[in-house]
C-alpha cells in the first residue's frame, strides 16, 4: 500500500546511500593512498577517483532498485534488506571495474581499495539505513508520516490485520475505526466501531481517514463502488485484501490477466 510518507521515506534511502557509497569511496582512498606506505599500482588523484564515483553511482543505485532496496517489502525486513544490500555493494564494485575496463584506464589507485570499497559501502550502508529506520521510528512514535486507518470488513482477516497493524511505531499505521460486527474488532483495542459502512464513510473526514482497507466484498456492486467512490473523492489510499482463508491455505500468485487482477490457488 504505497503512502506518501513511504514515497518520502524510499527518497530519504536514495539520498542516504549516494551519501554513504561517496563516504565509503572517500574513506577507502584515503586508508590506502594517505595511510599505507606502500608503493600504488597506479596513480590516480583524488579528485579524478570522486568525479569517477559520482559518474558510476547512478548505475548502482539503479543496481539496488532493481533488487527492491527501495520498496518497503525489502527494506521493512531487516536480514532480507541487509542481504540485498550485500549483493548490491559486491554487484556495484563489479560494474566500478568493468567500468575501468571499458575506457581502459585506472580507477583505483591500488588493489586494495577495491576491497575497502566493498566493505566499507557495505557496513556504512547498513549503518545508515539502520539509522533512517531509527528515525522513521521516532517520527511515526509521535504520529508524524502514518498513515490513518479505516478497515472494512466481516471476517477473521478484519481482526487479524487490525490488531498486526495496531504497534503503529513499527507499522506506520494508526488502525482509527473498524466497520463491521462487533466480533471483529481486536481485543482491548481503543478505537471507533462502526456497525454500518455508511456512517464510516459519513466520518471519514472527521476521522481524518488516510487509507481504507476493505477485507470482504459485499453482495451488491453498488454498495462496493459507494466505498471505492468516498475513497477516491477524498483522495484516500483504497486497498483490497480478500478476506477468505482459502486463498492463503497453500501457494497462491497474484497476476494480471486480460487487465483483471488474478489470485491463482
Amino acid at each position: 500500500m504505497p503512502t506518501r510518507s513511504a514515497k518520502f521515506y524510499s527518497i530519504a534511502l536514495i539520498l542516504g546511500d549516494f551519501f554513504v557509497l561517496l563516504l565509503a569511496f572517500t574513506l577507502a582512498y584515503i586508508l590506502r593512498v594517505q595511510m599505507d606506505p606502500r608503493p600504488l599500482v597506479n596513480e590516480v588523484y583524488a579528485l579524478d577517483f570522486i568525479q569517477t564515483f559520482t559518474s558510476i553511482a547512478p548505475l548502482w543505485l539503479l543496481v539496488f532498485a532493481s533488487l527492491g532496496l527501495y520498496t518497503s517489502t525489502v527494506y521493512s525486513r531487516r536480514l532480507v534488506e541487509w542481504t540485498k544490500l550485500l549483493i548490491g555493494s559486491f554487484i556495484g564494485i563489479l560494474i566500478v571495474l568493468g567500468y575501468a575496463f571499458v575506457i581502459d584506464e585506472p580507477v583505483f589507485p591500488a588493489r586494495l581499495v577495491a576491497v575497502y570499497a566493498f566493505i566499507g559501502s557495505f557496513l556504512l550502508l547498513v549503518f545508515e539505513r539502520e539509522i533512517l529506520r531509527l528515525i522513521r521510528t521516532l517520527l511515526f512514535r509521535f504520529g508524524i508520516g502514518i498513515s490513518r486507518v479505516l478497515i472494512i470488513g466481516n471476517s477473521q482477516a478484519t481482526r487479524d490485520i487490525a490488531s498486526q497493524m495496531s504497534d503503529t511505531p513499527r507499522s506506520g499505521y494508526d488502525v482509527v475505526a473498524v466497520a463491521g460486527p462487533d466480533q471483529v474488532l481486536p481485543k482491548n483495542a481503543s478505537l471507533k466501531h462502526y456497525e454500518t459502512v455508511e456512517a464510516a464513510l459519513e466520518s471519514l473526514k472527521t476521522d481524518r481517514i488516510t487509507t481504507i482497507i476493505q477485507t470482504d466484498l459485499y453482495e451488491t456492486a453498488q454498495r462496493n463502488l459507494m466505498i471505492m467512490n468516498a475513497a477516491q473523492c477524498s483522495h484516500i489510499n483504497y486497498t483490497f485484501i480478500p478476506g477468505e482463508p482459502e486463498f492463503y491455505s497453500g501457494k497462491n500468485t497474484v497476476d494480471v490477466f486480460l487487465g483483471y487482477p488474478v489470485i491463482a490457488v
